[in-house]
């Protein structure tokens, strides 16, 4: 066994020089703690001045959007408080459209919906950690999409209103975790301690910002490994290390000359971030109306005869609609589901065909629901395209009366 032993001497020595380290400092100076952000790698300070934001537990923040196009600018302007610790956040999303914009860039960028026009310009919005909730522009009530969203689609619109940096979803915190090539600016900043970077992004992580559709509409590089489509990011923080402002050119994103975008000259995203600790997000009271999404959001093709329905869903898909009764407010009334010829005819045919049959049906409905319509005499109709056609069953169209002018008529513009 191999023992050890100290001896006396070595043991004074020893607290002799604990004595002379206690009393030394003398002066009262003391070490200055290291910040938690500017004392990080460069190239780790936006992240951590994320992390940095995060830690205060809310904030508030605006951003805007804006699509720079021949016919003007189209901006969407996103406001709201979060809640990082809890997971919540409330605010609103509202689009002013540029006068001119073609009629496929509008949907693209709103949504498309059946029927005349497009998804309303504005939206607000309730996110938890168990739900997300919208009200689309002047709806009377809250559509919550609680639970898993799988029954939508992996690839719903819906999932990118929660971000996973704040609750709020679609704003550049997501992507500031990702910038690359960091560096300090020499922009001359008015608050004293406060820092300014340049950064560069991949085009796969800027598009963390957009829905799934709207991605595959702004470029064909979203190789995750793709460097070729460059985003810069321009960072402001606070002597505290907060980010208070973000904002990135996009306009490399905008690469695709074929989609509903091609005419577009520029996008650039700027956000503001202020409040930081100030009063957490108002969330709808329990009073406020409010629709489950997993029974009232369904197919148009599968409502009854005589059922009503409003067209916005938050999905960005057209064929799907939100039932509501009759008696209330409502976007359109079915009326028919004529059946089709087994055999697809083409796509012409196909039309005229579905067309005659509505017709048909249009013509003995009751007055009443006639005159519920928005413009006399006008009816609308859907019917599957070729590959569906027949797909679960015999070929339906569907026929329905639109009740009341697309709230999208509406928009402001520039």
């Amino acid at each position: 066994m191999i023992r050890s032993r100290v001896s006396p001497l070595r043991v004074i020595l020893a607290v002799s020089a604990l004595l002379l380290t206690a009393c030394s400092g003398g002066s009262g100076e003391k070490e200055e703690a290291a910040h938690p952000v500017f004392d990080a790698p460069l190239g780790q300070q936006p992240r951590q001045a994320l992390l940095a934001t995060q830690a205060e537990g809310t904030a508030r923040f605006t951003q805007t959007l804006t699509f720079g196009s021949p016919e003007g600018d189209t901006v969407q302007k996103a406001t709201g408080r979060v809640d990082f610790a809890g997971g919540r956040a409330a605010g609103s999303v509202e689009w002013t459209l540029a006068p001119g914009l073609p009629e496929e860039a509008k949907d693209e960028l709103l949504g498309a919906r059946l029927g005349q026009g497009h998804s309303p310009a504005l939206t607000r919005l309730a996110v938890d950690p168990d739900s997300i909730r919208l009200r689309a522009g002047e709806a009377d009530y809250w559509l919550d999409y609680a639970g898993s969203l799988e029954v939508f689609g992996g690839e719903a619109a819906i999932n990118a209103l929660r971000g996973t940096e704040s609750a709020f979803g679609g704003t550049l915190l997501e992507v500031l975790s990702g910038v690359q090539d960091v560096r300090e600016s020499t922009e001359t900043l008015e608050e004293k301690g406060s820092r300014a970077y340049q950064a560069e992004l991949t085009a796969y992580n800027a598009l963390r910002m957009f829905s799934q559709d709207l991605r595959a509409e702004l470029t064909s590089d979203i190789d995750p490994g793709g460097t070729k489509t460059p985003v810069t990011l321009g960072i402001r923080v606070d002597a505290e290390g907060r980010v208070t402002r973000a904002e990135a050119d996009l306009s490399a994103l905008l690469d695709r000359k074929d989609g509903a975008l091609a005419g577009m000259t520029g996008l650039r995203a700027v956000l503001t971030v202020s409040g930081h600790g100030d009063s957490a997000p108002a969330m709808p009271a329990p009073t406020e109306r409010t629709l489950d999404a997993k029974d009232a959001v369904t197919a148009i093709g599968d409502l009854e005869e005589g059922a009503c329905a409003d067209l916005t869903t938050g999905n960005r898909t057209p064929g799907t609609v939100v039932a509501v009764p009759c008696d209330r407010p409502h976007d359109v009334r079915v009326f028919a589901h004529p059946r089709l010829d087994t055999a697809y005819p083409g796509d012409e045919e196909a039309e005229s065909a579905v067309e005659e049959r509505c017709t048909g049906e249009y013509r003995p409905l009751p007055g009443a629901w006639k005159r519920e319509a928005a413009e006399d005499d006008l009816f609308w109709y859907t019917w599957p395209a070729e590959k569906d056609w027949g797909v679960g069953g015999e070929p339906t169209a569907t026929c329905y009366i639109v009740t009341r002018d697309p709230v999208t008529t509406r928009l402001s513009a520039v």
